[in-house]
Parts: structure tokens; sequence; C-alpha cells
């Protein structure tokens, strides 16, 4: 059997989840409409297809999205899109296509994001 997880441990655990979603909020200016639930998966989803080389369809990504008709998922891209986070951008030999890739704006706050709450899980995980 597994070693016994202790109480300081998942309050350790507990407290570095909390602080990525706090990260995450303040990472986004506490606009309410950076939900992370709604956003999460869409802002995540397009920028590691595109650090791949591999951006993702305006229909993946709405696919990606885990609540929301295809209207509200649409519109999430739009408000991303207008807020300087996303692009939509023609791919394809025929243009028909369209891409969905992440802004220099996104990348360098997700990345801060991402480096920000790496380390304060680190921290949880040697406690």
């Amino acid at each position: 059997m597994a070693d016994a997880i202790s109480d300081a441990q998942l309050v350790a655990w507990a407290q570095a989840l909390e602080g990525y979603a706090r990260d995450w909020d303040e990472t986004f200016e506490n606009r309410p409409n950076y939900f992370t639930q709604e956003f999460w998966y869409l802002l995540v989803g397009c920028l590691i297809a595109d650090w791949r080389g591999k951006p993702i369809t305006v229909g993946a990504a709405c696919q990606i999205m885990k609540s929301g008709s295809n209207r509200t998922r649409e519109e999430r891209i739009k408000r991303a899109a207008d807020d300087g986070y996303l692009t939509k951008e023609r791919a394809g030999e025929d243009g028909r296509a369209a891409v969905v890739r992440p802004t220099p704006k996104l990348e360098r706050l997700m990345r801060g994001h991402f480096e920000r709450t790496l380390s304060q899980v680190r921290a949880a995980l040697a406690e």
C-alpha cells in the first residue's frame, strides 16, 4: 500500500491549488469574464497546441471547452480575441479553415502564471 498522506501534506497541496486559482484570477486582472472553468481549457489548449507547432482550428477550440453551447464557446473565443489573448487566422490550402493562436500577450501572461504556480506546487510537494 502507498504511504499514507498526512493532513499537513494535504493542507499544503490544497493551499497550492488555491494559490493556482488565485494566481489565475490575478493573471487576468480579476476580471469576472475569465472564469477558470470557462477559459482554462480554451487558453491553455490553444497555447499548448501552438507550442507544439500545431495550432488548433476554431472547431477544435470549441470542442476542448467543457461547457456552453457552440454559440457560447465561439463568443468566448471572440472575447479572448477582442481582449488581445487569441488571434484567429486563416489556414489550409483553400484558406477556409481558421486556426486559433495565442498572442504574445497571452504567452507572456501564461508563462508567468505557470512559473509561479509550478513553484508553489514544488514547495507544497517538498513539505
